[in-house]
């Protein structure tokens, strides 16, 4: 048994000698290499920290945030009236005449009292630290399709695309000369917003100073920029002159301050205005305006309860008033009822006069949550245009407006990710009669109140 033992055991170490001597000469397999995971990743910008992601190989933080929501809404409809401009010669050598001119000859048959929207919001964050603060590029694209009484129609737009680093910030970017958006609901107080919707394109520098003050200058596109228009009617200032090319952009300054008891903004802008005459007369002057507020949080009320008031005043900037963005952006004339305000930078009156207008607005909002689930917002805003110069044959005149509004929020689950929302708005405007009106056979009555009330219920998914 012993010679048997010795004889199998070297057996076995003579072929694993062999098999270890074959295996030496075969090409070396590696073992799977390590699996690179996404990471999660947290980076503060601006005092607010921005959780995200990286991926494999990146060390970039990639947050991603949005909304669906669709709405219904309706308001009271009342027959509209619209400026009619264009030269007339048989009643004046110098000037158009107005006209108040139903839209419909029926009243407000054909148009909708009801309407739909659906609407979809998709933002991305791409934020990487550096020596000189967070590198942030942050982007929303805003997707709507609409009906009925607001028609949207269907469209896609950039509402935000902007890089900051720095201090610096380039894109399209929330306005440095609002101190804030539109107001708590869909509708809007009496705002030059440009926070929530219509930013402009900006070139911008700001300095902080420490203690939550800071101080910006920004270049910025004036005016409109992209997205879906006003509301159910919008009318313009007749025909008397068009707008000119842009010669410098908007050029705006702020001074801001943020603590635990709020917020509070002063902030300016010089506004460039060319303007030409029904005859070719051509006109090049500045616009301004000066906007302030602030927010002040009151925890004493409950978390996250806070009221704020801003106001702001301007000459030759109508759009930087507020006034126009108000409720649907319609200047007074709610869901195209009544007429609506003569706002605009200039108008011109003829032989060479042009007239200037003066244009203020202040409102003020309440917010107050009553438990986690439920808060609620009233806001309201009051205004007016004031226009020098004013002749015999003037189309443009003085008017006055305010607006009140209550917003409720219902988040059944305790946070924003499914929120229902019901608003309802109301403002009334009156414009004096102008000297320039004429009556006529079909209006000899001049129409210059106006007013309307829109209500709006929806159901959104954030994330």
């Amino acid at each position: 048994m012993t010679l048997i033992k010795s004889l199998l055991l070297g057996s076995a170490a003579g072929i694993v000698a062999v098999a270890s001597a074959q295996a030496a000469d075969l090409p070396t397999k590696k073992g799977a290499p390590a699996v690179e995971y996404v990471k999660v990743c947290t980076i503060t910008v601006s005092g607010k920290p921005i959780v995200g992601f990286t991926l494999p190989g990146s060390d970039t933080c990639m947050h991603f945030t949005g909304y669906i929501t669709g709405q219904i809404e309706g308001g009271n409809l009342e027959t509209g009236y619209s400026f009619i401009g264009g030269y007339t010669p048989n009643v004046s050598p110098v000037t158009g005449k107005f006209i108040g001119n139903p839209e419909l000859a029926t009243g407000t048959f054909g148009r909708d009292e009801f309407g739909y929207t659906t609407r979809m919001n998709f933002g991305a964050d791409v934020v990487s630290n550096t020596s000189y603060g967070p590198l942030v590029g942050h982007l929303e694209i805003q997707i709507e399709n609409g009906s009925g009484f607001d028609n949207t129609g269907t469209t896609a737009y950039i509402n935000l695309a902007y890089v900051t680093w720095a201090g610096l910030t380039a894109g399209k970017a929330p306005s440095f000369f609002s101190f804030t958006g539109g107001g708590a609901g869909w509708a809007n107080f009496f705002s030059p917003d440009q926070q929530g919707f219509n930013q402009p394109d900006v070139l911008a520098y700001t300095a902080s100073f420490g203690g939550g003050a800071s101080a910006s200058i920004a270049i910025a596109s004036p005016g409109t920029n992209g997205g879906s228009g006003g509301g159910t009617r919008f009318t313009d200032l007749g025909t008397d002159f068009t707008f000119g090319g842009e010669r410098w952009p908007d050029i705006i300054a702020n001074l801001k301050i943020s603590q635990g008891w709020g917020t509070a903004q002063v902030s300016g802008v010089a506004h460039d205005v060319q303007a030409i005459g029904y005859d070719g007369t051509t006109k090049e002057t500045a616009g301004w305006a000066i906007d302030a507020g602030v927010s002040v949080n009151l925890p004493q009320m409950g978390a996250g309860d806070d009221i704020l008031v801003t106001g702001v005043y301007s000459e030759n900037a109508g759009w930087y008033s507020g006034l126009p963005d108000g409720m649907w952006g319609e200047n007074g004339a709610v869901n195209g009822n009544g007429l609506q305000m003569a706002n605009a930078d200039i108008y011109y009156y003829g032989a060479g006069i042009w007239q200037n207008p003066t244009a203020w607005s202040v409102s003020a909002e309440l917010d107050h949550h009553f438990t986690p689930q439920f808060s609620g917002s009233i806001e309201g805003s009051v205004g007016g245009i004031d226009w020098n110069n004013k002749q015999t044959w003037s189309m443009v005149s003085n008017s006055t407006s305010w607006l009140i509004g209550v917003v409720a929020h219902y988040q059944p689950l305790g946070t924003n990710a499914l929120d229902f929302e019901f608003e309802l708005f109301y403002q009334a405007a009156r414009s004096d009669q102008p000297n320039g009106w004429v009556a006529s056979a079909a209006v000899p009555t001049f129409h210059g109140d106006a007013d309307g009330f829109a209500a709006r219920f929806e159901v959104t998914r954030n994330w």
